[in-house]
């Protein structure tokens, strides 16, 4: 048997069992960190803190890529978590690399109530601490605000998940994210602050129409789009953090 023969043999026999594997199974996806497993697949927690591989998809509204691995941002609280747990109030900031290792990385949590992580931020100016719960009070990113529309959606989600949510009844530290105009975004009017103690919900009210009337010319019905309202209501192990039951 010649020597080309031999090399094609064994590359058979090493990528058989592999592409046999992926049939049987799926194909395995990589995840660093604990995560929350499908109901498909069980439901629950994986408590597993280091890179590891699954064979399901990540979804892309709750986790985030950090190089070749999926990590979990959303609040593991939702899905059964009992681990250590964290409060924090608004979106904010995540520091991937201190949650999971790796190369620096920010990514963004986008959830707008009281929520919870299991891991506290690394000890930054941006972040004040008031009833236990962390707000973030800093400038956000451009990037922050540029992302705010594809994961905002994360709020639709978790809005209906029946679980025991953080109680935040102080007021919002000065500066806080969630008061801040420029990461509302346009056409949202914001209801005055009353601190943490306010909770919200969206309102549609029914479209307006304007009659233009023009001396010597047809009269011109200007359709103007809703405004939205926003009306209160009265183990890598986590290494660097220091933070509150």
């Amino acid at each position: 048997m010649t020597s080309r023969w031999i090399l094609i043999l064994l590359a058979l026999v090493l990528t058989t069992p592999a592409a046999m594997a992926d049939k049987q199974y799926g194909k395995q996806v990589r995840f660093a960190g604990v995560h929350p497993i499908p109901k498909p697949e069980g439901g629950g927690m994986c408590y597993i803190e280091g890179p590891h591989v699954h064979i399901y998809a990540a979804n892309k509204i709750e986790y985030r890529r950090h190089g070749d691995d999926n990590v979990f941002i959303g609040d593991p609280v939702a899905y059964g978590w009992d681990g250590p747990k964290y409060s924090y109030k608004g979106p904010h900031p995540i520091h991937v690399d201190v949650v999971v290792g790796g190369d620096p990385d920010t990514e963004y949590c986008y959830l707008e109530g009281p929520h919870y992580h299991h891991f506290t931020p690394p000890e930054d100016p941006d972040f004040k601490v008031a009833g236990d719960a962390y707000f973030y009070v800093g400038a956000p990113p451009r990037a922050f605000i540029d992302a705010r529309p594809t994961y905002t959606g994360i709020n639709a989600v978790y809005r209906p998940m029946v679980y025991t949510r953080p109680v935040v009844e102080v007021e919002a530290p000065v500066g806080w994210i969630g008061a801040r105009a420029e990461f509302v975004g346009p056409g949202v009017v914001v209801a005055p602050a009353l601190g943490a103690r306010v909770s919200a919900e969206v309102r549609m009210p029914v479209p307006s129409v304007n009659v233009d009337i023009r001396i010597g010319g047809p009269a011109v019905i200007v359709h103007q789009p809703p405004p939205v309202i926003i009306v209160p209501h009265g183990k890598y192990k986590h290494r660097k953090f220091k933070g509150r039951h």
